[in-house]
């Protein structure tokens, strides 16, 4: 079940399923999420995977809160500081974006080929990403996703997935 609560101790999620209806009201090409029976676990997952894979400026408000989010001490690029009682708009933007780009592709299951440009046993050769060879194709967050939140983490601070 979700629970959005700010700062709470049980919280899963940074937006509520009415926002996530809102928002999708408004965006283009829309009609997948639209088609999705059970919505809830698309958000809960999308904020969870935020909270995994990127780090974020600043510091949790309280040690009791579940999610990252509300934080003190961040300070977007423009000098902006952001309230310790809320949840930047870029973040729930985010949470959507990333909810809905795991409508057709579960991000949450390891690439099995993470961390390997290509390999080669005799005259067998497998490269990693067909259509971009050197690089694997699954990104737990997009780049696009990362984009929009880009001014609340440090550059360079996004955790990635390497198997040794």
């Amino acid at each position: 079940m979700l629970d959005n609560t700010l700062g709470g101790v049980n919280s899963n999620s940074y937006v509520t399923l009415i926002e996530a209806e809102d928002y999708f009201e408004d965006r283009m090409h829309s009609s997948a999420w639209t088609n999705v029976t059970d919505q809830e676990p698309f958000l809960i997952s999308a904020s969870r995977m935020l909270d995994w894979y990127v780090k974020w400026k600043g510091s949790k408000t309280t040690s009791e809160q579940s999610m990252l989010w509300p934080r003190i001490g961040v300070v977007r690029s423009d000098g902006t500081v952001i309230d310790s009682n809320i949840i930047p708009s870029e973040v729930k933007i985010a949470v959507f974006e990333l909810a809905f780009s795991n409508i057709n592709n579960d991000r949450t299951l390891e690439d099995p080929l993470a961390g390997i440009g290509q390999i080669q046993a005799g005259s067998l050769m497998i490269k990693a990403g067909a259509e971009k060879p050197n690089n694997t194709n699954a990104k737990l967050v997009p780049s696009h996703v990362l984009n929009i939140v880009s001014d609340l983490y440090n550059r360079g601070s996004v955790v990635r997935l390497v198997r040794g």
